[in-house]
């Protein structure tokens, strides 16, 4: 449409002698992920140009950071889940943090969600992030990149990954007990 018809549609509709065409709604974005078709987000934030995803479908997860469309690391759960770990601790004052593992050899990428407890310096705050470790146990600590605008997590995204294991396996997911992956992050 060129500019004069335009402004004689705008002033028709002003002057009431043509109906106003109705609002469509327009679908907000999805929210950045690197998830693909048939995967759900389980967990998924920007930091800074890159994203970082946890996602779940067809039996499998994944754990996914890069710039968006071109991961620069894709860790897949293995055929036995043996690099796939869930965790979560519990603190004073009802403060609480759950977590995922993926680790690929001795590098082990930990997402995390948490809410702070009524005795902590910020009662109610909510936070997530990525935590990065090396070692056998995780004993170095490489990063930890907190998600600074806010996570899209599914309701239960630790239950959607495990939930994503065969059943056999579901439950030798979850961290050792009081071992180096059993912390805060």
């Amino acid at each position: 449409m060129n500019r004069a018809a335009a402004s004689s549609l705008l002033l028709a509709v002003l002057a009431g002698s043509a109906a106003p065409a109705p609002l469509s709604a327009v679908p907000a974005p999805a929210p950045a992920s690197m998830c693909q078709a048939g995967e759900q987000v389980a967990y998924s934030c920007r930091f800074g140009k890159s994203v970082g995803s946890v996602c779940a479908g067809r039996g499998a997860v994944h754990y996914r950071f890069g710039l968006l469309g071109s991961p620069a690391m894709d860790v897949a759960n293995a055929e036995d889940w043996h690099n796939v770990h869930l965790g979560s601790v519990r603190g004073q004052g009802d403060g609480w943090q759950e977590h995922a593992r993926f680790s690929a050899g001795q590098i082990h990428y930990t997402v995390f969600s948490g809410q702070d407890g009524s005795l902590s310096d910020h009662p109610g705050r909510t936070y997530s992030g990525i935590a990065v470790s090396q070692g056998k146990r995780g004993e170095h600590s490489l990063a930890t990149l907190d998600c600074k605008g806010g996570a899209v997590m599914a309701e239960d995204w630790i239950g959607l990954i495990a939930a994503a294991a065969p059943e056999q396996l579901s439950g030798n997911l979850q961290e050792e007990t009081d071992g180096p992956f059993d912390a805060w992050f």
